[in-house]
């Protein structure tokens, strides 16, 4: 079999579902081959609660995508975005002098996002403003010419022990280098354009158990919020009031309620199965009074952290809201969105991003629980990625060593392997598929 050149595979971890994805790299942006949806197991309320759990997990839907590839095998370089609340963002600045004019090219744009990114606990750093000799602001300084380069940045935080725990969730799989991506980010850069950015704006990553705020402003991200709740407490309330179990409660949920509930006539009904195996039928507008009550307060305590971004950025002035992750899907979530925060709304896919750089997978395009998924491409195709650590191909046992840290800046290119290694490496991960 042939490795994908140039190719990425993302693994997005939810407390509901995993997602992948491998994507290989074209002209313009990414193909997608293929990907994948499998229930996560081991991962709860933003917290790693079974580590073994969760590596099966992953491994089912790394399985499934492999199983989708002719000919070919994912490998290379691996981008993992995780649902927890481990992440946070800092604003910096770095000043870097070159002594005589030099024409500004993609080596020095990356060497300067690997000298922010230097720190323990520090994943990524994205450039999004520069000052050429002391006096010239830019958003790109490809091909310019300047003797002294000012950077506005905003570094991507993780806490090492978290990190190191994710990372080997993946040990024994044949990925020659890792990127740990902000949730919030690439729920952003897979669903916000960029006029919305450059004009002020917020993302809501509406998921299963938690809720990811994300600000933008100016064109770069200026605040960020983990909330410990979702959709999760929608469906526990629903399946309390009319007595059902959480699948009849989903179902319930995403394809017979309304946020707007005034919408749905007083007399039609639903037909639902309770405990008892009984058939029974309640009124759409009952269901959606009940989701409506859960989906005002989440979103009420999303306001209040928004609140919290105003006041810790005077300058932060948004347009509207957008919202994505699996919630954005529940029928009305965006009026609902709209009236508590009095201010515009709509809801987050790629297609609504305005993104052309990636292809395939166009059946989940206009999904938005799959923003993030696409984000991660979106993200390497804008900023390229920190190599920050490296998978051991080895199965991992019971003393798991801790990954190495490179710190190694590179473009989104393929890069090849020597034959003997990756064929080693190929035909221990095909064994674990048969």
């Amino acid at each position: 079999m042939a490795k994908v050149g140039g190719g990425i595979t993302v693994v997005d971890i939810g407390s509901y579902n995993i997602k992948a994805a491998i994507g290989e790299k074209v002209t313009d942006g990414f193909k997608i081959l293929g990907y994948s949806t499998v229930k996560t197991n081991g991962f709860s309320s933003g917290q790693i609660i079974d580590a073994v759990g969760l590596k099966a997990s992953i491994g089912e839907a790394l399985g499934e995508l492999q199983a989708q590839l002719v000919k070919k095998t994912f490998g290379g370089h691996l981008s993992i975005t995780i649902s927890e609340n481990v992440f946070s963002l800092e604003a910096a600045k770095l000043e870097k002098s070159f002594g005589k004019p030099e024409l500004i090219g993609n080596g020095q744009i990356q060497e300067i996002r690997s000298e922010i990114s230097k720190g323990q606990d520090t994943i990524d750093a994205i450039p999004v403003r520069y000052t050429l000799d002391g006096n010239r602001k830019v958003i790109n300084p490809l091909s310019m010419t300047t003797s002294k380069v000012a950077v506005d940045v905003v570094k991507v935080k993780m806490e090492q022990t978290q990190r190191n725990e994710l990372i080997n969730l993946f040990q024994g799989y044949p990925f020659e280098s890792v990127t740990i991506l902000h949730p919030g980010l690439v729920a952003s850069e897979g669903t916000l354009n960029e006029n919305e950015k450059n004009r002020g704006i917020l993302c809501i990553d509406f998921g299963y158990s938690s809720i990811k705020l994300t600000a933008y402003g100016d064109g770069m991200p200026v605040d960020y919020k983990f909330l410990p709740f979702g959709t999760e407490r929608m469906i526990k309330d629903i399946a309390t009031i009319f007595k059902v179990s959480y699948p009849e409660a989903e179902r319930l949920l995403f394809y017979h309620s309304n946020m707007d509930y005034e919408r749905i006539n007083e007399n039609e009904m639903v037909e639902v199965v309770d405990f008892s195996k009984t058939k029974k039928n309640i009124k759409k507008r009952s269901i959606s009074l009940a989701a409506y009550a859960r989906g005002k307060e989440l979103m009420s305590f999303s306001r209040r952290s928004f609140v919290e971004m105003l006041n810790n950025n005077p300058a932060f002035n948004p347009v509207g809201i957008v919202i994505t992750g699996g919630g954005a899907s529940i029928p009305g979530m965006s009026t609902l969105g709209a009236t508590i925060f009095n201010s515009v709304a709509r809801n987050g896919t790629y297609i609504s991003s305005n993104n052309v750089m990636i292809t395939g997978a166009e059946d989940i395009m206009g999904v938005p629980a799959y923003g993030p998924l696409f984000g991660a491409f979106v993200y390497a195709y804008r900023y390229g990625r920190i190599e920050s650590v490296k998978v051991s191909s080895t199965s991992s046992s019971s003393n798991v060593a801790q990954p190495s840290v490179v710190e190694k800046t590179v473009e989104d290119k393929g890069e090849s392997q020597s034959g003997n290694a990756t064929f080693k490496k190929l035909w221990d991960f095909l064994k674990k598929l048969v």
